[in-house]
């Protein structure tokens, strides 16, 4: 009989129908009793819907219509008092105009770049300190999640970094922890990534996060990670699917 750890782990790959037919049947059955099993179902399959619902911002249509409104009231402003007919006062008088209508655009459009920059500074900021916060939840199908929205933010955010790091090594959801380590994979270029990433397989217990990793630190070729390999493939607790992984990824590295 499976626990409800086991069953949570599997979880994707019952969505994905990517079960044997005896897991599948054993995972319905233990969703048609179990109410904590049944919410972190719901909860996936809420997530994996929350893609196709995202809706685009349409910017203000009183945005043109002010700045047109300002433009027309500076040249206005700049017309001159008297007309005059010599052709060098009329140059004179559309330069001046010229140079008053392309004050008031550069102006308009710097000060609507920096209210850009600012604002998006905030947004990104917040969306920042949310997914640090996500991560730490309860709900496994949340820190995926977090998980997953972190590959947003730029390598030069080590918090994030670090984050991701801790699930990787700490975060009891075998889903999760195969989750940060795919996204870790993308930040490869950082020293303490590749470090992680080597110790992670040195220390990982599942099976599925083994084979992850070793797939991950063959295709950076991380050749530190040939003596962690090598003590698996004599380790006899391992399994022979992922020696075979190791095999087969292990030449790649020599």
């Amino acid at each position: 009989m499976m626990k409800c750890n086991e069953i949570q782990e599997n979880l994707s790959q019952f969505i994905e129908d990517d079960l044997s037919e005896v897991v599948n049947s054993d995972v319905k059955k233990h969703l048609s009793t179990c109410n904590a099993c049944q919410k972190e179902f719901e909860e996936i399959i809420s997530f994996l819907s929350a893609f196709d619902t995202k809706e685009m911002e349409i910017p203000s249509s009183n945005l043109k219509a002010s700045f047109e409104e300002m433009l027309a009231q500076e040249i206005e402003n700049s017309k001159p008092k008297v007309v005059q007919l010599q052709p060098k006062q009329d140059w004179k008088s559309f330069l001046k105009i010229a140079a008053s209508i392309a004050i008031v655009i550069s102006a308009f459009l710097f000060g609507k770049h920096q209210s850009d920059i600012t604002k998006i500074a905030n947004i990104k900021e917040e969306n920042k300190q949310e997914v640090l916060a996500m991560l730490e939840n309860n709900s496994a199908s949340k820190r995926i999640l977090a998980v997953t929205n972190a590959e947003e933010f730029t390598q030069e955010d080590t918090k994030i970094i670090e984050a991701l790091i801790n699930r990787l090594f700490f975060d009891k959801n075998t889903n999760v922890r195969l989750a940060a380590a795919e996204v870790l994979s993308k930040f490869s270029s950082r020293e303490m990534v590749r470090e992680a990433l080597i110790k992670s397989l040195a220390t990982e217990k599942n099976s599925s996060v083994q084979i992850e990793l070793i797939h991950i630190l063959a295709k950076i070729q991380e050749k530190r990670a040939i003596k962690p390999m090598e003590k698996m493939l004599s380790n006899e607790e391992t399994p022979e699917f992922v020696k075979q992984e190791i095999q087969i990824n292990l030449p790649t590295l020599l």
